[in-house]
C-alpha cells in the first residue's frame, strides 16, 4: 500500500503563483487521461513523516526549500488509485537553493497562476484543491 500513498504540496510564491513540474514518464489514468503536469511531491520513506517526506521530494525536484502549512485534503484519485496527500505550502526561500535532484524524473519546472493549473494538468484537479485556490 506504502506504493500507492503520496504526499504532494501546492506551493505559492509571493506572486500567487503555483509550482507544477512535468514529469518525463507520463502515466496513463484508468479513463485514458495521460499524467504529464503535476504537483511536487513524492512517496514517504519508512520512518518518515509526511511533511518531512514533502519537503524531501520538493527540494529534491525542483531545487526548492518549502515549508508545509496545512493539509488540504487526502483522496483517493479516481484516475490512478492512488492515495494523494495535498499540503499547501510557501517558500522557504523565494530562490532555488539548490539545482534539482530528479533529472531522471522531472522534465521541466513552472510557475503558473491558480487559474492557469487547468491549461497543464489533464487530469482531474482535487476539489478540495480547487476551493483552496479559488479555481472554480
Amino acid at each position: 500500500m506504502k506504493d500507492n500513498f503520496v504526499v504532494v504540496g501546492v506551493v505559492k510564491n509571493k506572486e500567487g503563483k503555483i509550482l507544477i513540474v512535468k514529469r518525463r514518464k507520463i502515466e496513463e489514468g484508468s479513463d485514458g487521461s495521460l499524467l504529464t503536469w503535476v504537483f511536487p511531491g513524492g512517496r514517504q520513506k519508512s520512518g518518515e513523516k509526511r511533511e518531512e517526506a514533502l519537503i524531501r521530494e520538493i527540494l529534491e525536484e525542483t531545487g526548492y526549500k518549502i515549508k508545509p502549512i496545512r493539509q488540504i485534503s487526502l483522496r483517493v484519485h479516481p484516475q490512478f488509485l492512488k492515495i494523494i496527500v495535498y499540503y499547501l505550502c510557501e517558500l522557504e526561500n523565494e530562490k532555488q537553493i539548490q539545482n534539482p535532484q530528479e533529472d531522471e524524473e522531472i522534465e521541466e519546472i513552472k510557475w503558473v497562476y491558480p487559474n492557469e493549473l487547468k491549461n497543464y494538468f489533464t487530469t482531474d484537479i482535487d476539489p478540495n484543491v480547487m476551493k483552496e485556490l479559488g479555481i472554480d
